[in-house]
């Protein structure tokens, strides 16, 4: 396969559910904006997350286009400089385990080949993602701190009166990395085969389940909180500080439910642990 249009799968399920995680990388307007300047694949596009994305999506990583997207992105008012002059970091807002840092660390060794210079995975969770997108809003080293970008971050727009910066404002992007399914999983000792199943028990006794997230304001509550609009139930909401944790107690059965992405949950899936509903 030539080197240049190289992708991976993560995971290689299609098509659990509508909704689907859209991560993309973006980094601070401290420095002047960044223009994709040319590609290792003959062309690259910055793009916004999908506000729909396709049902069935692959889970697919599209290194080179990160790659050539960042390793050319020059500020136009600064074409002469040399980026990167050093290490490059990509924060992560949420521990290690889940999908946004599966996928950071999936394209740093790639990013890192491409640019010719170490690339620094960094975990700052907490407060719904913000925080970690808040260190890269204040970050003034000329583009060398980039953030893993999600829709938790339109989400924190919307849900916080005040936040200490502006995601139109204090951050530029640079390209989308991929879309990822979510999923409604149980566990497999649970009594639930499908949704219908879950739905009965969750109307006969309401608060007598639970789903969880990865935090309050993540697209994981956000779902939830969906979810039981649309089909007149109530559920109890158990924030957790990642998906590792969050898989463990579902396996254990100390929360019911969650509508996490695809790629924490699939090997329990595939090792017949929890069930896609």
């Amino acid at each position: 396969m030539d080197q240049d249009r190289e992708e991976a799968q993560i995971g290689g399920v299609d098509g659990f559910g509508h909704c689907a995680l859209s991560v993309w990388i973006v980094e601070s307007k401290e420095r002047p904006a960044c223009v994709p300047r040319r590609s290792l694949s003959g062309g690259v596009r910055t793009v916004l997350p999908t506000a729909h994305p396709p049902r069935r999506h692959p889970v697919t990583v599209r290194f080179s286009q990160v790659a050539a997207a960042a390793a050319f992105c020059v500020g136009a008012a600064a074409s002469a400089q040399t980026w990167p002059a050093k290490p490059v970091t990509i924060v992560v807002p949420f521990p290690a385990g889940g999908t946004t840092d599966v996928l950071a660390r999936a394209i740093s060794t790639k990013l890192s080949a491409a640019i010719g210079q170490p690339v620094i995975v960094d975990n700052k969770p907490g407060a719904g993602a913000t925080l970690g997108a808040a260190q890269v809003a204040k970050a003034n080293d000329g583009g060398h701190t980039l953030l893993m970008g999600a829709v938790h971050h339109t989400v924190a727009t919307n849900l916080y009166k005040k936040l200490s910066y502006s995601f139109e404002k204090d951050f530029q992007p640079i390209t989308t990395v991929a879309l990822v399914p979510n999923v409604l999983v149980v566990s497999t000792k649970a009594p639930y085969n499908n949704v219908r199943d879950l739905l009965a028990a969750a109307k006969s006794k309401p608060d007598s389940l639970s789903y969880g997230s990865n935090g309050n304001g993540t697209a994981q509550h956000m779902i939830g909180t969906q979810f039981q609009l649309e089909t007149g139930t109530t559920l109890l909401h158990v924030p957790y500080k990642g998906s590792a944790p969050l898989t463990t107690d579902l396996l254990g059965g100390q929360v019911n439910m969650s509508f996490d992405t695809i790629t924490p949950v699939l090997p329990f899936i595939k090792e017949g642990k929890l069930k896609p509903l």
